[in-house]
């Protein structure tokens, strides 16, 4: 039986705290309180939240940054319940530069955090400049540097690690955590462990940083 559209169910698992996650970086509320839309230049992650989401609207194209070339995949649906649900645990429209704390059960956030990094982060391999040696690094972005100390403070809190920092640039309103090598392995240890879902491209960096 196909889902109504729109018609999400609400109920904390591993793929739901994933698409929260998305959310939390690369979707956007409307100021009518009902309508929600999730862009991405990656199909396969609106058909991930799609499926995550239980729903069977279509996907659409859009163009960003005043260019007119459609090549954004963008999900956008109706559901003044989960709408309500997202208020209520701390995502709100206008929430890039405000979002911070939110209500992420401690059983699902490594599954939170994915989709935190598959929405607006990276996982990068490269070279040490001088000893040649590889580096890896995971990277999150925001607008709101309270939204990035908060996911630093849980992960800090859950995995026992003591590094990561928040770049907060000159010219830019991005800023930037970043855990380095060793925090990194033991990140992507934790949110790619067992049968998940995922952004392939960058699942495939982390098992090849995971299986070096």
């Amino acid at each position: 039986m196909a889902h109504r559209k729109g018609n999400v169910k609400i109920k904390w698992n591993s793929s739901f705290a994933y698409v929260i996650g998305v959310i939390a970086t690369d979707g956007n509320l409307s100021p009518d309180l009902r309508h929600l839309h999730i862009t991405s230049k990656d199909k396969e992650m609106i058909l991930n939240c799609k499926k995550c989401l239980g729903i069977d609207n279509k996907i659409g194209m859009k163009a960003r940054g005043g260019s007119k070339d459609k090549k954004y995949y963008v999900l956008q649906f109706g559901d003044k319940n989960f709408f309500e649900f997202l208020l209520g645990i701390g995502i709100t429209p206008k929430k890039s530069k405000t979002i911070s704390q939110l209500k992420i059960p401690i059983k699902y956030f490594k599954d939170f955090l994915r989709g935190c990094i598959d929405g607006d982060g990276s996982i990068t391999i490269f070279k040490h400049p001088e000893s040649k040696n590889p580096q890896y690094k995971v990277r999150l972005c925001s607008a709101s540097q309270r939204f990035l100390e908060w996911i630093l403070y849980k992960v800090k809190e859950l995995l026992f690690i003591k590094g990561g920092s928040i770049h907060i640039p000159k010219n830019s309103s991005v800023h930037t955590l970043v855990f380095a090598k060793e925090d990194s392995i033991k990140i992507l240890q934790w949110i790619y462990k067992g049968k998940i879902i995922a952004l392939s491209r960058k699942k495939e960096i982390a098992l090849r940083i995971l299986n070096s």
